[in-house]
């Protein structure tokens, strides 16, 4: 079967430490792949009859601390962050593959499973199997996520013309790394907002089935780096509007509103969704009525490279994007 023309072989990415080194691994080879419909560049690879795969790994001391958090909850973000890449295809999950490395100081490995297993479970899906091993050092989670769709969503596809919009408000999963990391705690909100993100799995897929949605993402690397994506691999310049991006309330009470601003345009790790949209076409009425979940529109999508920012009348290039693992910027 001929790859379907609406499907690219190779997604592009935004600029960044981390992802010019994807573009190195990767590599420039743009044959076909027998049973590969959209191959390296998208939050996930899809297959001939609609499978969607992808993978994400959590590592102790990199991804979080285990002072910060319960062994169950560990278990329970990997896995959400994860199945978050098969949100972000609008796909629906059918499980995971758990594997653990286990280091020799305390861990509880059966909270950890119960935790991954809880999140999975959430979203209609199962732990399908996976591996175990000793490690000499940190506890690392690695996550295979596994879902099915008919119409997959890209992170290409956004047009100049269209809205962008954001599931529910950004920042609070930042804010608590922050006060952690200056040896405070951060309130009830924002810990869960880290230790438990939801995987906007039912979210991603209403959406999809109302139309009008060109392109899909979620947001793992922060809004800025993730809307670098977005218009990467679009070939389309994306316009936030500063007095539009939802900042979480409790970072903003935590931290000022200056710096959760901030924290909400770069921070990372929200797993909300980040999507580009004919005018007119998200139903926000409903969306809320369905989830209990705001969606608010962020800025537009414009002809021409970048990601920009609207603030007081002025509109100027980010020249920050989000959390890189390449570089000093790291948890």
């Amino acid at each position: 079967m001929d790859r379907p023309e609406r499907f690219p072989l190779r997604v592009g990415l935004g600029p960044g430490g981390e992802f010019d080194l994807i573009r190195r691994l990767v590599g420039a080879d743009e044959a076909a792949w027998p049973g590969v419909e959209v191959g390296p560049g998208d939050d996930a690879a899809v297959l001939e009859g609609g499978w969607v795969l992808s993978t994400d790994l959590s590592i102790e001391d990199v991804h979080f601390r285990r002072s910060w958090l319960s062994d169950r909850e560990v278990g329970y973000r990997a896995a959400s962050a994860a199945l978050s890449d098969l949100a972000a295809m609008a796909a629906e999950p059918v499980g995971i593959l758990l594997s653990l490395a286990m280091p020799e100081h305390d861990v509880d490995i059966v909270e950890v499973q119960a935790g991954a297993r809880e999140a999975v479970t959430a979203t209609g899906g199962a732990v399908l199997g996976g591996d175990l091993s000793r490690s000499p050092g940190l506890l690392v989670v690695d996550v295979v996520a596994l879902g099915r769709t008919a119409r997959p969503l890209l992170r290409a596809g956004a047009l100049a013309g269209d809205d962008l919009w954001v599931t529910g408000v950004l920042g609070a999963s930042a804010a608590a790394v922050t006060l952690w990391s200056h040896e405070r705690e951060p309130d009830a909100a924002l810990r869960e907002a880290f230790a438990r993100p939801h995987a906007r799995v039912s979210e991603a897929r209403f959406l999809a089935d109302g139309g009008g949605v060109h392109a899909l993402i979620d947001l793992s690397d922060g809004l800025a780096g993730d809307a670098g994506h977005l218009g990467a691999a679009g070939g389309v310049r994306i316009v936030l509007e500063a007095g539009l991006v939802p900042v979480a309330e409790a970072a903003a009470r935590a931290l000022g509103p200056e710096e959760a601003a901030s924290l909400a345009l770069h921070g990372g790790e929200d797993y909300e969704l980040l999507l580009a949209a004919r005018p007119g076409s998200v139903d926000v009425e409903a969306f809320d009525a369905r989830f209990g979940l705001p969606i608010r529109r962020v800025g537009r999508v414009e002809e021409g490279s970048g990601v920009w920012i609207e603030e007081r009348g002025t509109v100027r290039r980010l020249q920050r994007g989000g959390f890189s693992h390449v570089g000093t910027d790291r948890r």
